[in-house]
């Protein structure tokens, strides 16, 4: 998947990672939503870090089983959003900092 060329494509790489994080995170609908398309593979368990999702929002969660365990959203203002995970929308506080 990576474009290691001849020619080197950089953007090729950039690609791949953008397609990874959309696999974990989407904030384009209106709401934030964790784990939208997350591969079987990965399903078990995991965690990321520092993830941006619209409205400078970073995202940090972890999950088991395909299932959101413990999430935190932080932005440099306090505010409210639409969150979905584990197939729910609920309002979820973002948290400054």
């Amino acid at each position: 998947m990576f474009s290691s060329g001849p020619p080197f494509q950089i953007d090729g790489n950039f690609g791949e990672t953008a397609a990874i994080a959309e696999m974990l995170v989407q904030s384009h609908a209106g709401y934030i939503e964790l784990l939208p398309a997350i591969p079987d593979a990965w399903k078990a368990s995991g965690q990321v870090k520092g993830l941006k999702a619209r409205g400078n929002i970073t995202v940090d969660f972890a999950w088991k089983d395909g299932r959101i365990t413990s999430y935190q959203l932080h932005s440099p203002v306090h505010k409210t959003v639409r969150l979905k995970m584990n197939g729910a929308i609920t309002d979820a506080g973002v948290t400054k900092g």
